[in-house]
């Protein structure tokens, strides 16, 4: 029974538990927690996501603990989920049980009502396909049909049937990926069955999109790098593009992106947060050529920003490093070139350049530069007797670029230029 562990959760998730259990008991369903939840929880490994599984109606079962505890629900009729949000960044997955069939391999799965039994089956690995019980009879219970437990002492990962890999290749994905996490190994007839997986290019025939979900989610570990080479000496990256490969500076260019984060963090607090899992996508795409690259973009369909940043990593990375290394560069020269770029790209140059005086300029316009602002206004302008018209943009432009190089202080020597300008013109 784990039912002191339960106990140990942060308070809210504890609570959370107990209340969800007794509703359980009220409402006459079954109720269990389940999947990762339970690994983590077995292994002594923090930050759980609450997963839970219900045998009966899922979505009524959402609702009505939305309803007692004051929390938002958000329901999906189709697939019998539902997610439960609550105050700081609290989150519940709740599902009813089911039992899934691949009428061919690669498809989405037909589903089913089931039991517990069924939807722990239906999960990739032993470790993910255990539950606890949160009814008052069976609080804090393990069950286990498959030998996960003994598999997490063992540290092994384990698929459940011989046609895993087959049925669903994304998990061909996690497998490495959790290998990596846990320091785990691929129990050695699951390698055989992804290599069986692999001989038959199944990664080939699987939706595009799934395969990005599950690439961005190793590029979001912790320790990418090493998922990233296991899954390089498995099977290559010709199913993502072909002309991608691994590179040995990987490891030390992540720790690279993880010390400029942390610095932009300290030093850059009033700036948004840096996406550092975008950082090393840039870095994995770098190799490909600009229109392969554009069509991997829009074939796996890449979220937009991620996309965005990724391109424009790949345009101007080069460009930027030799341009920010000249001599007589002055500080509006370096706002013009890095002021329209996401900070994941400007970040991802300072980290990764070898010059001084690269990281200096870098240095300089995210602490001093970026984000100055002018006194004068369009209408101040028009004020000194000019009509308005695309010259005042010209104008403020001007006016920008000479506050930022240091000449101008002030609402009235920013007013004096542009008097000076607006005569000349």
């Amino acid at each position: 029974m784990l039912t002191q562990r339960l106990k140990m959760l942060p308070a809210s998730m504890a609570e959370f538990i107990r209340h969800a259990g007794v509703l359980a008991d009220e409402m006459g369903f079954q109720v269990y927690l389940v999947g990762g939840f339970v690994r983590d929880l077995l292994l002594g490994v923090g930050h759980f996501d609450i997963d839970l599984v219900v045998e009966g109606d899922g979505i009524r079962f959402a609702q009505e603990c939305a309803r007692r505890l004051s929390l938002k629900v958000v329901t999906h009729g189709r697939f019998g989920t539902a997610t439960l949000h609550g105050p700081e960044g609290f989150k519940a997955d709740i599902a009813s049980a089911r039992k899934e069939v691949y009428e061919k391999p690669a498809a989405l799965p037909s589903v089913s009502k089931g039991g517990i039994k069924d939807d722990l089956f239906r999960r990739d690995f032993t470790i993910n396909a255990m539950a606890i019980g949160i009814n008052r009879h069976c609080y804090g219970d393990v069950f286990d049909f498959y030998g996960g437990r003994r598999d997490l002492e063992k540290k092994v990962i384990r698929a459940l049937h011989p046609l895993s890999f087959i049925d669903d290749p994304t998990r061909i994905l996690r497998a490495v990926r959790f290998e990596k996490r846990l320091s785990f190994r691929l129990e050695p007839r699951t390698l055989l069955w992804i290599r069986e997986a692999l001989a038959r290019r199944m990664l080939f025939s699987v939706q595009k999109h799934r395969l990005r979900d599950e690439l961005v989610l190793i590029f979001k570990e912790r320790r990418p790098v090493p998922v990233l080479k296991r899954l390089w000496e498995l099977c290559g990256y010709s199913f993502i593009s072909p002309g991608l490969v691994y590179r040995d500076g990987w490891n030390t260019a992540h720790t690279k992106i993880q010390g400029a984060a942390r610095w932009f963090a300290a030093h850059a607090i009033h700036k948004r947060c840096l996406d550092t899992y975008v950082m090393l996508m840039c870095l994995f795409f770098d190799g490909l050529a600009m229109m392969r690259l554009k069509e991997t973009m829009l074939a796996f369909a890449f979220h937009k920003g991620e996309s965005r940043r990724i391109l424009s990593y790949r345009k101007n990375a080069l460009i930027l490093e030799r341009r920010l290394a000249k001599q007589d560069l002055r500080p509006s020269g370096v706002y013009r070139l890095l002021e329209p770029l996401a900070y994941e790209v400007v970040v991802l140059v300072y980290a990764l350049s070898t010059k001084k005086r690269v990281k200096e300029r870098v240095r300089d316009y995210l602490l001093i530069h970026h984000g100055t602002r002018l006194h004068v206004r369009g209408e101040d302008l028009a004020l000194l007797g000019s009509r308005p018209g695309p010259h005042f943009k010209k104008i403020l432009t001007a006016l920008l670029y000479a506050k930022v190089d240091g000449k101008l202080e002030g609402k009235d020597e920013e007013l004096a230029l542009a008097r000076k300008m607006m005569a000349r013109s």
